[in-house]
């Protein structure tokens, strides 16, 4: 015997294609509707919403999707290195790396990490928030000129 869903069953996937399809469309485009959106599909597991409301904030709120979910664009080094070119983060995750003192070394050496991640990670949290103190990022800064320019002994 065949199994087939329930009417209910198909009528709750047919809402969530529905939704899907409207957030591809742009029917929910204002940056409240779609922070909402992400937040049910992460609190109900729903992969594809998140994809979809992941690739609309990419498109509409390019800065809030840099923040939330990850670089706007793919950047590769070679696979040896482990920094945020070979594996991305979001810059709140990166914030966080900064806070606990775990960015990796090879992030600190690479000039396009430094430049795209880090520093964008320090202007929005901490310039402008204040969540990343000042002495850390002073910290992070001497920790990067030894590891990149200091001479081997």
């Amino acid at each position: 015997m065949l199994w087939t869903p329930s009417k209910s069953a198909m009528s709750h996937l047919r809402r969530k294609n529905k939704t899907i399809a409207f957030i591809h469309q742009g029917r929910f485009d204002t940056e409240n509707e779609l922070l909402t959106l992400r937040e049910n599909a992460l609190r109900l597991n729903n992969v594809k919403a998140l994809d979809a409301v992941n690739m609309r904030l990419k498109k509409v709120f390019p800065k809030i999707s840099q923040r939330l979910v990850g670089p706007l664009y793919d950047r590769k080094r070679d696979k040896r290195f482990q920094c945020y070119c070979n594996v991305p983060k979001s810059l709140y995750a990166i914030h966080l790396d900064i806070l606990s003192g775990k960015v990796p070394t090879d992030a600190l050496t690479c000039d396009a990490c430094w430049q795209e991640d880090l520093a964008t990670t320090w202007g929005y949290y901490g310039w402008a928030s204040k969540e990343i103190p000042i002495e850390i990022w002073k910290a992070l800064c001497a920790e990067r000129g030894d590891d990149k320019f200091a001479y081997g002994s």
